[in-house]
């Protein structure tokens, strides 16, 4: 009986505890709170279109309370220490951000400056961001409170690529792919590759102008090989 009373008082002792953080209806009363929507987002830049420069993301952030009729700040840092990513690929202004009157949403935004990483290195990056205090808005659950953006250049050479490398498309560049997915409408399969194979060459035939209209580019083809299908 003894060891009942004392689970009581134990578990009293922790509504009050909660009572005194979160309010008596169980929600934050002392002020308004923001947390992150979602603990990472990832970017597969080497799957975009091949004339996509940069390309921003939108990390969301909620307010865990009620909209006012005023805009507010928040304020958000990158956490150094976590990131992998250099400076000089992506763009992000570190500090107060605007959370719309009327609102409990927000986003920051990052830009990532897919020109300046290189496409043939298979390397996957990361911007660790952190929610900090101010005197606008506290912190909500702590599982929420960082939040990172992962994000590659990297496109990898597809299964099918060497079958008629010597022939027609020459040696892999991501470029070319993304110029060929771009006509495809998405990458393109092995098992499509076998099964459409026509169409898969008359895709690369398209390709192949496309950058003969372009030298600028430096793509680089087989000689004389003429197309079928034209």
């Amino acid at each position: 009986m003894r060891k009942l009373y004392i689970l009581l008082i134990v578990f009293a002792a922790c509504l009050l505890a909660g009572c005194d953080e979160n309010g008596e209806s169980g929600y934050y009363e002392d002020i308004d709170r923001v947390y992150f929507v979602k603990d990472s987002l990832i970017c597969r830049l080497g799957e975009m279109l091949m004339d996509v420069e940069t390309y921003t993301v939108q990390v969301p952030v909620k307010v865990l309370g009620e909209p006012l009729g005023e805009s507010r700040k928040f304020k958000v840092n990158v956490n150094k220490d976590l990131t992998t990513a250099p400076e000089d690929v992506y763009t992000l202004l570190p500090g107060e951000f605007v959370m719309d009157k009327d609102s409990v949403n927000a986003y920051i935004p990052i830009e990532l400056l897919r020109s300046k990483i290189d496409p043939m290195v298979d390397t996957v990056y990361r911007i660790v961001l952190d929610l900090e205090v101010n005197d606008e808005f506290g912190l909500g659950v702590k599982e929420k409170l960082q939040s990172k953006v992962v994000f590659s250049n990297y496109l990898q050479e597809p299964d099918w690529w060497y079958a008629l490398e010597f022939v027609y498309w020459g040696a892999y560049r991501p470029e070319k792919y993304q110029k060929m997915m771009e006509y495809w409408g998405g990458p393109i399969s092995y098992e499509e590759y076998v099964s459409r194979m026509i169409q898969v060459i008359l895709c690369g035939k398209k390709m192949y102008d496309y950058f003969k209209l372009h030298p600028e580019f430096g793509m680089e083809f087989p000689e004389a090989t003429p197309w079928p299908y034209e």
